[in-house]
């Protein structure tokens, strides 16, 4: 069943027969995950796969590894399609905060960062659809978007999720770690003429995840993909379907339906928080009053062989202070992108990137970029009863965690507009 489309006509991505593998260790205990900053999965190419689904995967490949680096026009001008739209800046949010004065002094990306190299961790493919996790390594040389040179190194994570047409890149939606960027080459947003924060444009690109859940139960496939993205939307879904109670039952550990949490969304502000422990100050209080009447939006759902991923917005009212922030009354709608490894039916391990200078843009206040950015000194000491602790998920009040800016999804580009179970295939 197709229902939905492309760039103005929206679409929801779904459907895999493929097998793949996880590059992390599968089977361990809750207790005994670790963090991982980058998410591993098999990036080779898949036996059984439909040849159009791996040759679209290898673009992407191509498309990624030479993204920021000076083979990158080169690259684009043989991989793109007609139409092709870059529907989100992986520095989406560093690219808004330009002004004219900013903008005039930055210098191209494969300048200001000579030595960038992007691995490809995971890679994924559906039908017209690829997504996939990179990790970005690179020493901050020249000006970089408003940010006068560092000479610092860096690494962090990104993630992109694309569609494409007679194997040529039509959309491409893309986000980088910014938080960790900026925090490893100790840089704070590089300052506007006039004093301002600019976050990224909101668009209206996401559906309900109950809608999305009941077009997939009204067409079921006996399929372990299929039985992957329905377990994905029913975890984020209000209306939860009986089968997300017995896989629960079976499978719960802790209260999550995953075993082994590797990175949080809001891993940097987890980071931060620590920082405050370790240099002796308390903080209080917890992501739930911050974020009033909090609802998770999909854009896309995706899963091949034992790995799936998900897009969302979270959205809020920043009703009440987020730790150290003070209340900003602004609405928040904030990206995240989720990768899930599964040992058969069992989801067993959990990773999350979100966008949370994005988020904190949102905000809009000098002590929220500090917050994320400085280091513990240079906030005031906090007193309160009991420390707080993040949520198993991310930031926001139990969920999955933070991001925010423009991007596919049912208004402009990619997402949920809505294709039926297994994506017409």
């Amino acid at each position: 069943m197709a229902t939905g489309n492309m760039t103005l006509k929206r679409i929801l991505s779904i459907g895999f027969t493929a097998s793949i593998y996880l590059g992390c260790t599968l089977g361990v205990q809750a207790a005994e995950a670790t963090k991982q900053d980058y998410f591993n999965c098999a990036v080779s190419p898949q036996a059984g796969q439909p040849k159009q689904v791996e040759a679209n995967k290898a673009v992407v490949k191509r498309y990624l590894e030479a993204l920021g680096t000076s083979r990158f026009d080169a690259v684009l001008k043989e991989v793109k399609g007609s139409g092709y739209t870059e529907l989100r800046d992986e520095f989406e949010n560093l690219k808004y905060n330009l002004d004219a004065d900013l903008t005039a002094a930055s210098k191209p990306a494969a300048k200001a960062i000579p030595d960038r190299k992007n691995e490809v961790t995971c890679i994924i493919g559906d039908g017209d659809m690829v997504a996939a996790a990179i990790k970005v390594t690179g020493t901050h040389k020249d000006n970089f978007m408003g940010i006068p040179a560092t000479g610092k190194s860096f690494d962090f994570a990104g993630v992109g999720i694309f569609k494409l047409a007679n194997g040529k890149i039509n959309e491409a939606w893309l986000m980088a770690d910014e938080a960790r960027f900026m925090r490893a080459i100790g840089a704070r947003l590089p300052a506007r003429k006039d004093g301002k924060l600019i976050a990224p444009p909101v668009h209206n690109d996401t559906r309900e995840f109950d809608d999305v859940l009941a077009e997939y139960l009204a067409k079921p496939v006996d399929s372990a993909e299929f039985r992957h993205k329905v377990l994905l939307l029913s975890y984020k879904a209000k209306n939860k379907p009986e089968s997300y109670a017995a896989y629960l039952s079976k499978y719960a550990t802790g209260g999550k339906p995953y075993a082994d949490y590797y990175r949080a969304g809001n891993q940097n502000t987890v980071d931060m928080l620590a920082k405050f422990k370790d240099a002796g100050k308390v903080i209080g209080g917890s992501y739930g009053p911050a974020w009033s009447n909090r609802q998770d939006r999909i854009s896309n759902v995706m899963a091949q062989g034992d790995v799936g991923m998900f897009q969302f917005r979270m959205t809020a009212l920043n009703a009440a202070p987020l730790f150290v922030i003070p209340a900003s009354n602004k609405q928040i709608s904030a990206w995240e992108v989720g990768f899930a490894g599964f040992v058969g039916d069992k989801w067993q391990t959990a990773w999350y990137l979100g966008d949370e200078l994005g988020d904190m843009l949102q905000i809009g206040s000098k002590e929220a970029q500090e917050f994320l950015l400085g280091d513990a000194s240079s906030l005031p000491p906090i007193a309160s009863a009991a420390p707080a602790a993040p949520p198993a998920d991310g930031m926001g009040g139990g969920a999955d965690g933070m991001a925010a800016g423009g991007g596919m999804g049912a208004g402009g580009g990619m997402g949920a507009g809505g294709m039926g179970a297994e994506g017409g295939q």
